[in-house]
């Protein structure tokens, strides 16, 4: 970490990523006609996921996502309403800080830096962050962080959280989330079968309810133009264990 005495002021480590910010929420590019191409963003804040189905991704219980919703560690969510993308994002930030050690006030008070500072809605899914456990921090250049709990501050890139980097960003969003690990082909991307995990494009659910007939594995894979590797990855992702014998199987 660099001695508090030497940091530069907050401005300057706000003004050090200014180019950063994020197009299309509150950045530049709201008033640019919409391409085709780009219909997807339009429904990054629309309500998608289930309140148990995003706690079960982000490997917390349901309960605590009503609660981080109602104590400002997130913004703002009607009663018994869904998720859009974006907050399905923020959660699972947040929750990688909390599973990497992180008190919840440490996140609160980043989450608010990041959101004043960056002029946007939801920073945790539209900035490159980072956590070693104690402090949360984004990508400030080629070889600063800037701290979000502790109001700017600027630190050595010295550690990487683990976690984050199931996360992909492009122009400043998290547009793809490796929601099983970046070892495992399930993948949720907003542009890519509504926001539904999904396997080579094929949605989890889609695979789970095949098997769950009683399907063979080769008219899956033909069928779909999957491979069986991605079949049990989409599987055990849905909490199936595919060496199980299954209720219901085909006869050839």
């Amino acid at each position: 970490m660099v001695d508090s005495q030497d940091k530069p002021p907050v401005i300057q480590a706000s003004q050090q990523v200014d180019n950063q910010r994020p197009k299309g929420e509150d950045g530049k590019g709201m008033n640019a006609p919409v391409r085709e191409s780009d219909l997807w963003r339009s429904r990054l804040d629309l309500p998608n996921y289930e309140v148990r189905e995003a706690a079960r991704y982000a490997h917390i219980h349901a309960n605590t996502v009503w609660r981080w919703h109602k104590d400002t560690t997130l913004a703002a969510r009607e009663a018994r309403s869904k998720l859009s993308y974006l907050q399905l994002i923020e959660l699972a930030v947040a929750a990688a800080c909390r599973q990497a050690g992180m008190k919840l006030a440490d996140i609160r008070v980043a989450r608010a830096f990041y959101a004043a500072s960056y002029k946007t809605q939801h920073p945790f899914a539209t900035l490159t962050l980072k956590t070693d456990g104690v402090d949360l921090a984004m990508d400030a250049g080629a070889e600063a962080l800037v701290i979000g709990n502790k109001g700017g501050q600027l630190a050595w890139k010295d550690f990487i959280g683990a976690r984050f980097k199931e996360f992909d960003y492009e122009d400043g969003l998290a547009t793809r989330w490796h929601v099983a690990g970046k070892q495992s082909p399930v993948v949720i991307d907003p542009r890519v079968r509504f926001g539904a995990p999904h396997v080579a494009g094929v949605p989890t659910w889609l695979l789970r309810d095949r098997w769950e007939a009683g399907e063979p594995m080769d008219e899956i894979t033909d069928d779909l133009s999957v491979k069986p590797a991605h079949v049990i990855a989409a599987l055990q992702f849905e909490g199936i264990d595919p060496e199980k014998r299954r209720a219901k199987e085909w006869q050839s």
